[in-house]
């Protein structure tokens, strides 16, 4: 996988919130199960969830908190002997503000831990970048930013042969950016104008998972569904 550098993602931020001081902080819950392939000390791995967030947008000194429901699907690839794990997980969550505005978030994160012991069913902290488009009422924002979590499962009965499956719950923050969705020029689309501002290389993450989140990012996507990578 190739990783994206801590010093790439301040810049990227920086270049982000220059344009705006507007916000997002959240948490978020996922249960779910995930399956999960082995390959000797390799393990592929697929993760369906469904996923609560709760936090607030800080719009131009205006605070917006919010609640959101929704769900998640990823992908992951780890190795059992050196305890690393890289996910990449798209999301789509609706839900109402407090002052019942409806909200809409929807887009992806991606994420490295060191700290796994499947054995055990753990996934120690877990940070990366997360990029969003965020709908409020009839506005539309990005958010870029970071996202840490950890997670914690149990064994099941797998519902698929010659797979282990993990029942559990995992926890994440989400603190970032946000800056005002301008409408496109003409004749640009949505998904290269996104390409421009992910903050990852496209090729770091699961070819379909990437496509699957472009389509989500501009409003096309269809429920996901399919195997888990090939190591």
């Amino acid at each position: 996988m190739k990783r994206l550098s801590i010093a790439s993602v301040i810049v990227m931020l920086f270049a982000f919130t220059s344009l705006t001081q507007s916000s997002i902080d959240a948490e978020g819950v996922a249960t779910g199960k995930t399956v999960l392939r082995f390959y000797g000390t390799q393990v592929a791995a697929l993760i369906e969830s469904d996923v609560s967030i709760d936090g607030s947008l800080e719009i131009e000194g205006r605070s917006v908190p919010f609640t959101a429901l929704g769900t998640a699907f990823g992908e992951g690839i780890g190795d059992s002997a050196s305890m690393t794990l890289d996910v990449w997980i798209i999301i789509e969550a609706t839900g109402v503000t407090d002052d019942g505005e409806p909200i809409s978030i929807r887009g992806g994160m991606a994420g490295s831990s060191e700290d796994t012991d499947l054995s055990s069913g753990a996934v120690g902290l877990a940070a990366g970048p997360f990029f969003f488009v965020v709908t409020l009422g009839t506005d539309s924002y990005r958010a870029l930013g970071t996202a840490e979590g950890s997670a914690t499962g149990v064994f099941v009965v797998p519902d698929e042969p010659l797979t282990m499956q993990m029942e559990g719950i995992s926890t994440y923050a989400l603190v970032g950016d946000l800056a005002t969705d301008a409408p496109l020029p003409d004749g640009e689309s949505a998904q290269c104008d996104y390409l421009e501002q992910i903050p990852w290389d496209p090729a770091s993450w699961p070819a379909e998972l990437f496509t699957r989140l472009l389509a989500l990012l501009d409003g096309t996507a269809r429920e996901p569904e399919g195997e888990p990578l090939d190591i």
